[in-house]
């Protein structure tokens, strides 16, 4: 063999081995899934996170740390900052902040603001230098008042006082996407849900209309502004409260659904840029669904560990702490299946639900409630299942199809 044509020969073989490496690189490297090894669906082979991750039904434990009564009896928002943890109640009351004890829930300061109603104070957030307070309450969907109230650390801080006042700056602001100011109790322009990160404010509407949220960017610069929502998701419930991880970029949304049963937290990581719910989505039920519990307040006092708050309305004002540690299984040794199997509608529901078993040999149904205990069991005698699910309490269940042979058939169901 000539030497040259060899040692080409030897080349091209070199050449085509190193763009096959090249191809299986990028292949790999560009291979999209869940990566989220909690999920249900976890794909190891995923490198980049397309959002996908679904997740088994887990509840919250949570601990009392003491009664907030006395001076939050309508605790609507908290912010941990400076080693401190604040809170507020909500419209009507006085203008004022708490600094809260984290171990009792006792006051220890109250800050005045002086220069401002509490018209629908509902959340609250920091950064390094100032306070924002959420005044953008809206439950019937008429205001044209709302803002963003800025306050500087500086005027508290170092101040011993058990008074202190305060002024603050307006951030003003309305929704591009709102054209009626008609009362309507079922409005989707109320916003409960106020984080900070970097040089701006995210806020996150609390629909009562369809049970989804909106999340809108604003500005920390004091001025009017007319904002569009440039993302949302359908949490099915309703937010009333958001809190920003700096340490590990996490958002946590608190909730409810229709009746204050059945508090949830949502929590959202691993997203691209500041769209919140391109990433992992996973809700974690709050274990209360047999008591009234206005959930309002949430914030983090380190990576893993978090703050709430309750209103009085139903249970007396709380401040509670947990830890994500703590979660706990409430969809016992149930395996899933091929949701298109089976069809289930509708989904929510308040009265009766359809089950279609058509492609199936199921024998058995059996509802669950949220700390997985049976709260209904049907037996399957014909393939369309009309379930009546009037008597159950406002919440999430897990629905469990038995199959004989095969893995059961698991989804989640909320009941209104």
């Amino acid at each position: 063999m000539n030497s040259d044509f060899f040692y080409f020969f030897s080349f091209m073989n070199k050449f085509y081995f190193f763009l096959f490496l090249v191809s299986v690189t990028l292949s790999s490297a560009s291979q999209t899934g869940c990566n989220d090894s909690a999920a249900t669906n976890y794909n190891p082979l995923a490198i980049s996170n397309d959002g996908s991750c679904t997740y088994p039904i887990t509840a919250l434990n949570y601990a009392a740390k003491g009664s907030m009564m006395s001076f939050a009896n309508e605790s609507s928002g908290v912010v941990y900052t400076n080693g401190a943890l604040w809170t507020h109640n909500d419209s009507g009351n006085p203008s004022k902040l708490f600094k809260t004890d984290t171990a009792s829930g006792a006051l220890l300061q109250t800050l005045s603001l002086t220069n401002f109603p509490n018209t629908d104070w509902e959340d609250i957030t920091a950064d390094s230098a100032f306070l924002y307070i959420a005044d953008c309450g809206n439950n019937n969907g008429t205001r044209t008042d709302l803002k963003i109230l800025k306050i500087s650390k500086n005027q508290f801080l170092n101040n011993t006082l058990a008074v202190v006042n305060v002024t603050a700056q307006a951030i003003n602001f309305s929704y591009a996407d709102q054209t009626s100011f008609t009362s309507n109790s079922n409005t989707n322009f109320d916003c409960e849900a106020l984080i900070s990160i970097a040089d701006s404010l995210y806020l996150f509407t609390k629909n009562s209309g369809d049970y989804q949220t909106r999340v809108y960017k604003l500005p920390k610069v004091p001025g009017t502004y007319t904002i569009s929502p440039y993302t949302s998701f359908n949490v099915n419930g309703k937010i009333t409260g958001a809190a920003y991880n700096k340490q590990t970029k996490e958002v946590a949304l608190i909730g409810y659904l229709s009746s204050h049963k059945s508090g949830f937290t949502w929590f959202l990581n691993d997203y691209k840029n500041d769209l919140f719910f391109s990433g992992n989505k996973r809700r974690i039920e709050l274990g209360n669904s047999t008591n009234d519990w206005q959930t309002e307040g949430i914030d983090y006092a380190s990576a893993n560990e978090l703050f709430i708050t309750c209103e009085s309305s139903y249970v007396p004002a709380t401040l509670y702490t947990t830890s994500k540690m703590n979660l706990i299984s409430v969809s016992v040794a149930h395996q899933y299946l091929d949701a298109n199997i089976i069809l289930m509608y509708p989904n929510p529901s308040n009265g009766y639900v359809t089950v279609d078993l058509t492609n199936t040999n199921a024998n058995k149904i059996s509802i669950y409630d949220i700390m997985g205990k049976e709260v209904m069991m049907v037996k399957i005698e014909t393939n369309l299942i009309q379930m009546n699910v009037l008597f159950l309490e406002n919440g999430i269940y897990t629905v469990v199809i038995s199959i004989p042979g095969e893995n059961n058939w698991v989804k989640k169901f909320t009941k209104l």
